[in-house]
């Protein structure tokens, strides 16, 4: 069936091969994205029961998309439109080198010191020359933006004050952890927002005497707090230094985009006629200026330069999805980086406790996600759960939607 699809696909583009970067979703943030075929590990190979006599029989053909920062990932599925990945290749700190050819396929491999190497297999030459200059400029921007990994200790999880060893992986503004280096899926990660900051312990805890803590002040849970311990003190210094400097680019980056914005708005207002002063500070007839805009939109000099924005409280009913299968209306706020719930509106008023609680910064990549068959459902996967929730109106989706994405 597979080889009857790729001779229509053949067929279709009239033999052209067809370039990765152009089949990349830009939008996604990937990079290249196409068909390439993986060898088997030695262990599979010696208990597959091979139905033909040639070797190509025993590689896999999958659908790889190449992501650059802040994933640096390459990821494989099934096909080009399954919606799970299968396996993800993180590229910080790997390399990728031409191997010699086998079985009519352009072989590369992907290899890493602690991961192991992937043998890859491209169908033309010029394809496999594409894939490795694609791969190591990601692998380049990684270690540019300051990507970090390495083995550290985890204070928590089943009993709460046992110390677990697991790999680290620092990436933009995302601190994930992983059981060993070859796993293709984390743990558990922690979102460096703005309010999350890093810093060594003077004292030692549980036995570990190279310890920092990381706090979230949008937490009023268990996980507020963290501690990860190091081998050394300078292994510490330089976890407590990357995270802090990966908080500050983002308070940076989101401090660009928002001024980016108000300036694109301030243009918009003057073009729509709003006066034709406002220039160096002076206001025209409808008390416009650039300067007393920015001033306004940023709350004065001071939330200029901190850079930290937050995105407006909203609440009012949904229908939730309960265990029973049947929908119950309950009363949602978004705030302080939680989506709350309560029994209903007058149980909030009255200043009962929420019945749950869902921390935005813990959601999946890719949620929350409007229902692609109901456009007023929307989905939020955590790592343990999955949520789903229904509005009135696709308009009012789209604004829960919206709010719960700015967190």
């Amino acid at each position: 069936m597979g080889s009857e699809i790729s001779r229509c696909v053949e067929d279709m583009t009239g033999g052209l091969e067809l370039d990765i970067c152009e089949q990349a979703n830009k939008d996604e943030g990937e990079v290249a994205a196409g068909f390439l075929y993986q060898r088997p590990s030695r262990s599979k190979l010696a208990t597959m029961k091979s139905t033909a006599t040639g070797s190509n029989s025993r590689m896999k053909r999958s659908w790889y998309v190449l992501r650059g920062w802040p994933d640096c990932t390459l990821t494989t599925y099934k096909d080009r439109f399954s919606p799970a990945p299968n396996g993800v290749i993180h590229l910080l700190k790997c390399d990728v080198k031409a191997k010699p050819a086998e079985d009519d396929k352009f072989h590369f491999q992907v290899h890493h010191s602690s991961h192991g190497s992937r043998h890859l297999f491209a169908e033309s030459n010029s394809e496999m020359n594409r894939w490795i200059a694609e791969i190591m400029n990601v692998i380049e921007e990684a270690s540019a933006m300051g990507g970090m990994e390495g083995n550290l200790k985890k204070r928590g999880g089943i009993r709460l004050h046992t110390w677990q060893s697991r790999w680290f992986m620092l990436m933009g503004t995302e601190l994930a952890w992983y059981e060993k280096p070859t796993d293709s899926f984390p743990r558990g990660h922690i979102v460096l927002g703005p309010q999350v900051t890093a810093a060594a312990c003077d004292k030692s805890i549980g036995g570990e005497k190279c310890v920092f803590e990381i706090i979230d002040a949008a937490r009023h849970d268990s996980k507020r707090r963290r501690e990860f311990a190091c081998e050394t003190t300078l292994d510490r210094k330089y976890w407590v230094e990357a995270i802090t400097k990966s908080i500050k680019s983002q308070q940076r980056l989101n401090r660009e985009r928002t001024l980016s914005s108000q300036l694109s708005r301030a243009a918009s207002m003057r073009e729509e006629g709003e006066g034709e002063g406002g220039e160096n500070g002076e206001e025209d007839e409808a008390g416009f200026s650039v300067s007393n805009f920015l001033k306004n939109a940023f709350g004065g000099n001071e939330d200029m330069d901190d850079g930290i924005h937050f995105p407006d409280a909203k609440e009012g009913p949904m229908q939730k999805h309960s265990s029973y299968l049947v929908w119950q209306t309950k009363y949602f706020q978004c705030v302080d980086g939680e989506l709350r719930y309560w029994k209903s509106q007058a149980s909030k008023e009255k200043g009962n406790k929420e019945s749950a609680k869902i921390y935005l910064g813990e959601i999946q990549q890719g949620s929350p996600s409007i229902n692609p068959i109901d456009h007023t459902g929307i989905y939020i996967a955590t790592d343990t759960k999955i949520y789903s929730l229904r509005c009135e109106s696709e308009q009012e989706a789209k604004e829960w939607l919206d709010n719960i994405a700015e967190w």
